[in-house]
């Protein structure tokens, strides 16, 4: 794995750029993505309740929530479903982790919770682990042992 860039931003209008497209399947599955694993859990709530019980969780854990934005399908996709719902976390100074990888168009938000809609009315959580990542620079410590632990913090929240 080759990184051309990883850098800590508060700068909204990349995470927006980032953040506010339908995650798709492929996505979290491309070639790339396959060297670091994904955490997916099920949440016994909806997406709407999913993301306030997550962001309820993270921040009384000190973890920020530089942005819970909607994001609509594309057309033809997830039909009746609704929309996903995205959580950037960041730092005590409200910066996120952006990851660029050699020869990948888009970057990634590696601090990122996304939750899509079940057919079951339930919703799907899916996170980067943060064991498969470097940290970046710059970040203290206990920010991110908080990170380390969100897996495990998430699983006992939406179980």
């Amino acid at each position: 794995m080759h990184m051309t860039r990883y850098w800590m931003t508060g700068c909204m209008a990349l995470i927006l750029l980032v953040a506010g497209r339908w995650p798709q399947r492929d996505d979290l599955e491309d070639e790339h993505l396959r060297q670091r694993t994904r955490v997916t859990l099920t949440s016994k709530y909806d997406v709407d309740e999913t993301a306030r019980q997550i962001e309820r969780s993270v921040r009384r854990n000190g973890l920020p929530v530089v942005l819970n934005t909607s994001v609509k399908p594309p057309d033809g996709v997830a039909p009746g479903l609704g929309e996903a719902r995205v959580l950037v976390l960041g730092d005590e100074s409200g910066h996120t982790p952006v990851l660029q990888m050699q020869g990948q168009a888009r970057p990634e938000l590696p601090w990122t919770v996304v939750i899509r809609p079940r057919a079951d009315g339930q919703a799907e959580v899916l996170l980067t682990d943060p064991g498969g990542l470097a940290p970046p620079e710059g970040v203290s410590e206990q920010t991110l042992q908080k990170v380390a632990d969100l897996p495990g913090m998430l699983k006992a929240v939406l179980s």
